[in-house]
This record gives structure tokens, sequence and C-alpha cells, in this order.
């Protein structure tokens, strides 16, 4: 017993020394590990690492399509067809569609079209009445046009009155055998591949020229950036003229051999139904998409999905983790992209840390990557400010600036100018910025970066104002006045003033169903939240908000109508701060201002 004692006392006494050995040992590394933790969190190492590595298999994905001869985006389509011939590729409006099936139809009608002239508008039926209003204009330029949609694939429909009509009997005529890749090769990556148009909101659209290497890298970033894995399901509702749905969603899709789900058009009724029947894993979304998700009443699907990732861009900052939250998705991938801009931010998020930012460079991405820079812009002039040597002046740390990116030789995403619009090509680049002879694309965006690497939206550079000698951000406005219950939408924009120095803030709303809203608490609330400059002098009713087809707000028509009452409907009321409360502005107020008996 005693034996048995002293052994027992001896191994709690070994074990005691053994633990008190490990201890400093544990210590330190869990002193490495939030340690390792803090400087990832500090200086976003992990996130620089991420976007690094899918820029260079970008990088490198398009070198090897060069010397292989298949820059060409139809040979995407082509090596997932060979892999995985039998592999569901689209669903669209309960049916599924294959790649051997949409390889099929797809080499069908490219061997009608290649042998048609090379100047065809191809258009869907129902667009008859719209296609005749350029009927003159397509004979002058001597454009085909030929009728092939929906109605047509199933149905021996007439030819319409101005063209011809591809009907089932027309395709079944022509060979399933594949066609000559021949044209396609030889495809430089700096040939243009495509016109995508920009959404129009400061004007009438352009036609931007996009590359094969902007495809071919905008596919690997985007798929590595975000995760997209085979099997996944991507579901797009937003249209595939523009670059958001075709590139963005649909060819990222393709590239990661994932299923695309597509949307005739987006249902804020039908939309969480639409994720748990097609079995969505990830969505893509742009501008105020996610609000109008957000302002929609209960939805007995809304959390039963298994949606885990939602990308795209233009989440409000006041969106961002409500929608997270309501809705439980893990992860938002936001990022900053223009139609033609030659650079993209991402922002992969998954908490607090980053929320509301479009992208995110630490310091180490910086350092290795510095083509990306925010400059002053003087806002009366909306131009740059430039220092005694005639150069830019870069932006502070938290203050807005307007992006601009170097326009690197040798780099795979490149402005490639607005197709036939050369002023406006040349209005888009920045010469001497930093140096004498460099080149800087002007984004026309006004973001500001913080001290740990996040960009933040801030406003268009036409949009931002000065009012009362102060400048007025129209996004931060709209933001404080979009939380205020009872608004489901605002839309902030300057107005011109008779009489009246800069421009003042008017705010377009749409109240949420039988609101009626308090006024003197809406300017309450406007006071605690905003400088007194920046709260709204006029506001504008709206039954709703008029928007681009990529969800973004027009405030063209808005603020060119202005407070001129004669301009603006009836039906939409207007009123002005008056002390500390909003009445309604009438005429006799608006010509009391024009001629000066009134100040603001």
């Amino acid at each position: 017993m005693k034996s048995l004692c002293q052994n027992i006392n001896h191994s709690c006494h070994h074990s005691s020394l053994l633990h008190l050995d490990v201890i400093p040992v544990v210590a330190a590394g869990l002193g490495g590990l939030f340690g390792t933790m803090y400087l990832d969190s500090r200086y976003l190492l992990s996130r620089d690492f991420h976007q690094l590595k899918a820029g260079l298999l970008a990088n490198l994905s398009i070198r090897l399509w060069e010397l292989q001869d298949k820059t060409h985006y139809y040979f995407r389509f082509k090596e997932k067809a060979k892999a995985n011939p039998d592999k569901l590729f689209v669903m669209f409006e309960g049916k599924g569609y294959t790649f051997r099936h949409i390889e099929k139809v797809d080499d069908s009608l490219l061997h009608c079209l290649r042998i048609a002239s090379t100047r065809l508008l191809l258009f869907d039926p129902v667009y008859e009445k719209q296609v005749a209003t350029i009927l003159d204009a397509c004979r002058e330029l001597n454009v085909n046009l030929i009728a092939y949609g929906e109605s047509t694939e199933e149905n021996e429909l007439p030819p319409l009155p101005f063209a011809s009509t591809l009907t089932p009997s027309v395709l079944a005529s022509y060979s399933d055998a594949d066609t000559s890749e021949e044209p396609l090769k030889g495809v430089k990556p700096s040939d243009a591949a495509y016109l995508i148009y920009t959404s129009g909101t400061t004007g009438m659209p352009k036609a931007a020229i996009s590359q094969h290497s902007r495809i071919g890298f905008g596919l690997v970033m985007y798929a590595n950036v975000t995760g997209i894995q085979e099997g996944d399901r991507v579901y797009c509702v937003l249209p595939l003229y523009h670059s958001s749905g075709m590139i963005v969603a649909s060819s990222v899709a393709l590239y990661a051999g994932a299923t695309i789900v597509l949307g005739r058009k987006f249902s804020a009724r039908r939309f969480w139904n639409d994720c748990v029947d097609y079995k969505v894993d990830v969505f893509t979304y742009i501008g105020e998409f996610c609000r109008y998700l957000l302002s929609q009443p209960p939805h007995p699907e809304e959390r039963n999905h298994k949606v885990k990732m939602v990308y795209g861009n233009g989440m409000r900052p006041d969106v961002w983790r409500r929608f997270q939250e309501r809705f439980n998705i893990p992860k938002v991938c936001e990022f900053y992209a223009a139609t033609e801009a030659p650079t993209t931010l991402f922002n992969v998020n998954t908490g607090e840390l980053g929320a509301g930012a479009v992208g995110s460079r630490g310091i180490v991405f910086r350092t290795i990557r510095s083509e990306v820079q925010l400059i002053k812009i003087d806002p009366i002039t909306e131009e740059p400010v430039r220092d005694k040597n005639g150069f830019c002046v870069k932006s502070n740390y938290d203050e807005q600036g307007e992006l601009v990116v170097r326009m690197d030789e040798g780099s795979h995403v490149t402005f490639g100018g607005y197709y036939k619009n050369k002023g406006a090509t040349q209005k888009k680049i920045l010469r001497n910025v930093f140096k004498k002879g460099d080149a800087y694309f002007r984004s026309g965006d006004l973001l500001k970066m913080d001290k740990d690497g996040f960009y933040y939206f801030g406003d268009r550079v036409g949009d931002t104002f000065r009012w009362k000698s102060e400048n007025v951000a129209t996004t931060e406005v709209a933001q404080a006045i979009g939380v205020y219950p009872g608004i489901a939408e605002a839309n902030v924009y300057g107005v011109t003033v008779p009489n009246h120095d800069g421009r003042a803030g008017m705010a377009a709303l749409v109240l949420k169903e039988g609101v009626s809203l308090d006024f003197k608490e809406l300017y309450q609330y406007l006071r605690q939240k905003l400088p007194k400059y920046a709260i709204p002098v006029f506001i504008r009713f709206v039954p709703a908000m008029d928007l681009t087809g990529t969800f973004k707000q027009q405030k063209v028509q808005f603020r060119n109508q202005g407070i001129d009452l004669t301009q603006i409907p009836e039906s939409e009321p207007v009123y002005w701060l008056k002390g500390d409360t909003y009445v309604p502005f009438t005429l006799d107020d608006y010509a009391k201002i024009d001629v000066g008996k009134v100040k603001l």
C-alpha cells in the first residue's frame, strides 16, 4: 500500500511538472496565434494573399490560352461541354439544360448566323413594335433583321412584315455537326470581344469596348475570389445584356463548373421560393436589389434556403448587416467595378470587419500593386485638385477622392475606350497625374479608404454638390434617410435654386404602404444624423423609384426638374423645410424664390 501511494505521488508530481513545462509552450503558441490573427486583421494579410493569388491565376490562364490559341470565350464553353456533357448547365423556368443540349442548339443557331450577313440584329418577336421604330436606320446601315425567341422555338410562326423568323423547321434543315472553329483561331487577348453599354445613369449610354483578356481575367479572378465551386447553383435574375449578368454571374459560373439558374426578371415575391425550389447555393445582386428584398414583408422561405453566399456590387452599408442577419446569409462578396474600368476591388465579408466596404487592399497588396489611387476633386469644377507643380493630390485616409487607375501597358485588364466616340474616350483619361507623361483612367466615382485598407463608396463625382459652402455626399444623406421608419427608398440629389449659390439638397422618397410621416419627427431625426447643411431642403414623394435595368437609381431627370413644379407631376407632392418641419411647397412659394423674396 505504501509503495502504491508513493507511485501515485510520484506520478502526480511528474504530471504536474509536465503540465508546468507545457504551459509556456501553449502560451507561446496561443500568443503566436493571437498575434498572427491581430496582424491579419490589422493588415488584411489573408485577404491580400487571397486576391493576389487569384490575380496570378488569372494572368497565367490568359497566357496559357494565348499559347494554345484558345483565347476566345467559346473555348471555355467547349472545355466544360467536353468534360461534362450531361452535367446540368442552365436552369430556366422549371426546365434544365445540359451542356450537350445547349451545345446542340447553340451550334445549329451559330451555323445559321454564320451564313448570314455580318451585320445582323437578332431579336425576340415580342419586341416587334420597338424594332419597327428603327427600320429606316437599319435599312440605311444595311442591317439584317431576324426574329428568334421563346415563341418561335416550338411554333411555326409566320415571318414578320420586316424580318424573317427562325422556326423549328428552318433550324432542322441545318446539320447538328460541329461547325469549324477556324474563325475563332488567331484571336488575341487584346482583340475586342464585345461592346457593353454603360448604365446611362448620368446621360446617354456609351458603348464600351471589352477585350478578350478582360473576359478571361474576370472569369478566373471572380471564380477564385468568391470561391464558387463545381456543383454550386448560381441564381441570376440580372439582365444578360449587362456585364453583371453576362460575365460576373453566368460566365463565371460556367468557368467554375457551376449550374446557372436563370430568372426571367426579378420578383421579390417569388425570389425566396425560387431559391428553395432550385436549391440555390449562390445568388448575384446589384444596386438596390438587396434593399428591395429587405423592404418586403416576412416570407416563410426567407431563412429556409441553402444560400451560402451572395456576390455583386452596390449593397449599401445601411442594408448590409440587416440583410445578412434577416436572411441568414453567411458570406457577402461585394466588389467595386465599372463597365469600362481597368480594375476591380473585392471585399469577401463574413462578419462585422469590413461590412459595408466595396473592397479591401492591405499594405502588402498596395505595395505590390499601386495602380489604384484616390485623388482630391474640386466639387465645383469637378476637376482634380493639383499642387504647385501641376500634379494631382492624393486623398488622405477617410477622405473622399476620385478613384483613378494607372493605365499600365501589358495589363490584361485595360480601358479599351468607347466605340466610335473619341471625345468620350479622351475625357476618361487623365494625364500628368503624378509625373509627366503618365496616364490614369478616371472612374468618376468618389471613394474613401480607411487606415486598415477598406474602401467605401461615396458618390458619383457629378452627384456630390456644394451647399452653404460645404460639400454634400448624396449617398451619405440617402443612407441616413433610407433607414427612417416608413421610408422604403430615398434618392438624394442637388438642385439649383434661383438667386442662391450652389445646389440645395432634395430627396425623392418612396413610402412604405399605408405610412404617413410626422415631418417634425423626421426633421429631428435628420438633425441627429446629419450636419445641418446636409439635411434636404426639399422632399418629393414618388410612387416608385425610376431605376436602370441594373437596379441603379436615376438622378438625371429628378435633377433636371429640380424644384420647378411645372415640370413635376401633380401626383408627386413637394415639401420644403420651414423652421423645424416640412410643409407643402407651392407655385406661390416658387415664385417668391424666383424673384428673390425668399432666402434659404
